[in-house]
């Protein structure tokens, strides 16, 4: 069941079943390889029955079920490199319990990173993102004009108006922002999005 997969902070795709999730990933690396694509197929359409699963329908379709977040340019302190960070991909380097979970270093020396930094700059991120959302234009579904008639519900041409950002990919990053606060104990950040998915 889902108690089966490990949480990571970009995890937002519910996994349920820990053999057809491990079938749908060899396969789908085994496929990389064309000179056995053929064998491949046909394991994956045999392993596929046996689970009772169709292999054309959406759930045998590997996703990857990790999101990711690059933070750009988080600079070190100790031997002044600048890198970028995938939060959600990197975890905490120590696995010693005395080490807060949103710790992270850098991979040249091993420095860690001040994780307030990183909160601050998040919390930045999600304001902009947030800003840019409210800011954007209404377009003419029809025919992709910006809509000139403030607090209208149709163009000019009697079409929906449409946003240039749907909110479900705004809401998206805004989760796995989320996610990725309640992981590593980010407790500002968590708050904010929280604010906004609430």
């Amino acid at each position: 069941g889902e108690d089966s997969f490990p949480v990571i902070p970009g995890s937002l795709v519910k996994l349920m079943s820990p053999a057809l999730e491990f079938i749908k990933s060899v396969t789908t690396v085994l496929a990389l390889d064309t000179d056995v694509l053929k064998e491949v197929q046909a394991l994956k359409r045999g392993l596929l029955a046996q689970l009772g699963v169709a292999e054309y329908c959406k759930v045998s379709e590997w996703k990857n079920p990790c999101a990711s977040f690059i933070l750009a340019d988080v600079f070190c302190m100790e031997c002044q490199e600048s890198r970028d960070l995938n939060l959600c991909e990197l975890p905490p380097t120590s696995n010693d319990m005395s080490v807060p979970k949103r710790h992270w270093a850098c991979e040249e020396c091993g420095n860690p990173y001040n994780p307030e930094d990183i909160e601050h700059r998040l919390m930045d991120i999600v304001r902009k993102r947030i800003l840019r959302y409210q800011m954007q234009d209404l377009r003419c579904s029809k025919t992709n004009r910006v809509s000139k008639r403030a607090l209208a519900k149709h163009s000019h041409t009697s079409a929906d108006l449409k946003l240039d950002t749907p909110r479900d990919n705004s809401m998206k990053e805004i989760k796995v922002l989320n996610h990725l606060a309640r992981h590593h104990e980010l407790e500002w950040l968590e708050e904010m999005t929280d604010d906004l998915l609430g």
